[in-house]
């Protein structure tokens, strides 16, 4: 097998493919880059294009030998991804061994590329759902309270009414115990040993009167009503 015509050839094949998407570096080896992207969603604008440069580098013995591949530059992409989409690649390299092999490597990265575009635009989906219910219960937890209702209004009425009558009863009996103590009239008036410890006085002869106490009763000038 002739290689050089080989690689020579498929090269040739892969600028009319690529175009402009394809930049040629060197023949000897031949050394070439091509930018591959997922399919467009035009009529979805949550949809996100996965892209990749692919730096692929012939050895002498290709397509006998795996090529040097690596991603040189990408979009949407993790680290995870890309090293899943060279591993996917080397696979295919071993499989169509002796064969030009780019366009098939290039070919099983872009499928590739666009599994990775759905799932990163579902996971996107379910974070704004999942955004959604947060702001949606946040939303019901402000608003939220207890109903009125007339079986609860009338309950919180009850229970307002037994407060308000304990409260009145609580007061009457702070006010009672100021108002229980007895004038001394009252004193008077209600225990009978009172009224008739004067008469027992003057009955046993101990009152005596001090009659000094008048004598100067006729000095004094009394206003006629």
């Amino acid at each position: 097998m002739d290689f050089a015509e080989e690689q020579r050839n498929e090269v040739e094949a892969l600028e009319s493919i690529y175009l402009d998407d394809m930049e040629v570096i060197g023949s000897e080896p031949w050394s070439f880059t091509i930018y591959v992207e997922s399919d467009q969603q035009d009529d979805n604008p949550k949809y996100e294009v996965c892209s990749a440069r692919f730096h692929f580098t012939l050895t002498s013995y290709y397509p006998d030998t795996t090529p040097e591949m690596q991603i040189t530059a990408l979009e949407n992409l993790s680290d995870k991804d890309t090293t899943n989409i060279l591993q996917l690649m080397k696979e295919q390299a071993d499989e169509n061994s002796g064969m030009a092999m780019i366009f098939t490597l290039l070919s099983a990265a872009k499928d590739r590329m666009n599994d990775i575009a759905e799932n990163n635009l579902m996971q996107k989906d379910d974070e704004i759902e999942k955004l959604k219910r947060l702001a949606e219960e946040h939303d019901k937890a402000i608003r939220s309270g207890t109903p009125v209702t007339v079986t609860n209004f009338l309950k919180w009425k009850a229970e307002f009414d037994r407060e308000q009558l304990l409260s009145k009863k609580r007061s009457k009996v702070d006010d009672g115990s100021s108002s229980t103590k007895l004038t001394g009239r009252q004193l008077f008036e209600n225990d009978s040993s009172l009224k008739n410890s004067d008469a027992s006085f003057i009955q046993d002869g101990d009152v005596r009167i001090d009659e000094s106490l008048f004598e100067d009763l006729d000095d004094l000038d009394f206003e006629d009503d």
